[in-house]
């Protein structure tokens, strides 16, 4: 016999006492361990709200980028047909001494 068995079989160590140390020991256990799985479930529910979170933002981004991106391209080619315009105008001008009339010799001819 090893001496917890002895010492609870002489009455020192009382059955109840040491059935009373090991459920406690064992609740403890099974409630620490209880504890953490619901830890660890609460944990996974948050880091995937989260994630969807970051991913919609990341999806909204990436949306806004593009309308960006289109916008630029607008404006580079708006200032490029604005400069066209007012490049053509100046050549017509200076090389073959165009002017644009007065507002009195401008004729207006119906059909």
């Amino acid at each position: 016999m090893n001496a917890a068995a002895r010492l609870v079989h002489q009455g020192v160590l009382s059955r109840q006492l040491v059935l009373s140390q090991f459920f406690n020991r064992r609740q403890a256990a099974i409630t620490l361990l209880v504890f953490s799985v619901l830890f660890s479930a609460l944990a996974v529910i948050y880091v995937t709200h989260v994630s969807r979170i970051l991913h919609a933002n990341y999806q909204q981004n990436l949306t806004e980028q593009h309308q960006q991106t289109v916008l630029h391209g607008q404006l580079l080619l708006e200032r490029s047909a604005s400069m066209m315009q007012a490049r053509v105008q100046k050549m017509a001008e200076n090389k073959l001494g165009m002017v644009i009339p007065d507002h009195q010799s401008v004729v207006v001819v119906h059909e």
